[in-house]
């Protein structure tokens, strides 16, 4: 026979509930998703999510003769984790205290949330397609240079730009805005209260989330390995493209020692406007997604897309053309994106009620489907309880997202 459910576990998911409520400071802000449940699991928990297109201009009165713009139709795949759960396990005797069950839920719901917010941090670090290098600590003028870089590639016009800054930078950036005694009661608050305002058109956030970039290994003497360029596609072989990446081939004395997280420069590759295609004069910055052939071969992002409605930098990867990077420094991220760039996608789980265990359901305000199932043996006197959550985090544009990394040499 099935347990009764039990009116003072209740409390314990309340606590569960409220807790995620108040403690998702970076989910909050990432674009939210709900794919349908039967979609996802006919589709292996992947979904495809489609981009923006792009065209070209054609100029003269007379277009009789122009190629049309070719329409590439680009997914983005976005596939779930594997569930995170707490489990906790209560005795008879300590079921006799309230105290144990509401706290029990609450700090479930705490962990839980934080691993959410690490998760999106972690992705952003890991993808994100602008980098800024700081030689030095964080001052306010390098959110304001992150928001140059954005606007000076088309991007975020008319959609809002936030900022999140690790514990430290944010410190940093406090004491910065505090020296600067003509803004008046923002520097004051900056300095009592380490309470920083919105910077370079950013709406600014502290995270108490902490992703730190590596230092990259000892690679010198990096060059590219003969011209290369990515041409966006909508399909390769069944499945949709992944157009947000590339394999770039390397060369080099030392590139085993590159790894997955670096972020370089290609030698005269500049980001172009996404927009108009003009050269920014700034260099394109590129993450390492993973890497092969003891390092010669590295699937990176953003794809270098050198002409075309999608162009993404000024030309192609020269062949011999010099690898810098950029990570000299073992620090911790400060992440940015425009609205649409990060996502958080959630899924739900189908524990079935009546066969055993006791199920309890909710939907947090900010979309999370949650899940507490608890059983008792009186064999041993335990009530097991599983707080349960499924989700998926992404970063859709890694052109429209970046770090800054301070400290670094």
């Amino acid at each position: 026979m099935a347990n009764q459910l039990a009116k003072d576990l209740e409390l314990m998911f309340e606590e569960f509930v409220e807790g995620y409520d108040s403690a998702c400071v970076m989910s909050m802000e990432a674009d939210k998703t709900f794919p349908a449940p039967q979609a996802m699991q006919r589709a292996g928990d992947t979904f495809y999510v489609k981009q923006d297109y792009m065209v070209s201009v054609t100029t003269g009165l007379d277009i009789s003769g122009a190629t049309p713009t070719d329409l590439v139709e680009r997914f983005v795949p976005i596939t779930y984790r594997s569930p995170d759960n707490v489990l906790v396990t209560l005795d008879a005797k300590e079921m006799r205290d309230p105290d144990h069950k509401s706290k029990s839920g609450k700090a479930a719901s705490l962990r839980l949330s934080a691993e959410i917010d690490k998760n999106i941090m972690t992705t952003v670090a890991a993808r994100a397609g602008i980098v800024i290098k700081k030689v030095g600590a964080f001052a306010w003028d390098d959110a304001a240079l992150a928001d140059a870089l954005m606007t000076s590639r088309g991007i975020a016009a008319g959609r809002e730009k936030k900022l999140f800054l690790n514990p430290f930078d944010h410190l940093a950036a406090a004491k910065d805005l505090g020296n600067r005694a003509y803004l008046g009661d923002l520097s004051k608050s900056a300095l009592e209260r380490a309470r920083v305002p919105d910077i370079g058109g950013f709406t600014t956030y502290r995270t108490d989330n902490v992703a730190n970039l590596t230092t990259v290994g000892t690679v010198t003497g990096t060059t590219i390995n003969g011209a290369q360029s990515f041409t966006p596609s909508s399909m390769t072989g069944d499945v949709p493209t992944d157009n947000r990446q590339m394999v770039l081939n390397v060369s080099g004395a030392n590139i085993a020692n590159i790894k997955a997280g670096d972020s370089f420069t290609i030698a005269n590759v500049n980001a172009v406007h996404q927009i108009d295609k003009s050269d920014t004069g700034q260099s394109m910055t590129f993450r390492v997604l993973s890497v092969a052939g003891g390092g010669a071969n590295l699937t990176v992002t953003p794809a270098l897309i050198a002409s075309g409605p999608y162009q993404n930098v000024s030309a192609s990867a020269a062949g011999g053309a010099s690898v810098t990077f950029l990570n000299t420094a073992t620090k911790p991220v400060n992440a940015f994106w425009s609205q649409g760039a990060v996502s958080l996608d959630y899924g739900r789980l189908a524990f079935p009620t009546g066969e055993g265990p006791q199920v309890m359901t909710a939907t947090t305000k900010q979309g999370v489907p949650l899940i507490m199932s608890y059983s008792f043996n009186h064999l041993t006197g335990k009530t097991t309880c599983r707080f349960t959550t499924l989700y998926a985090t992404a970063v859709r544009s890694p052109e429209h997202c970046g770090i800054i990394v301070a400290n670094q040499v």
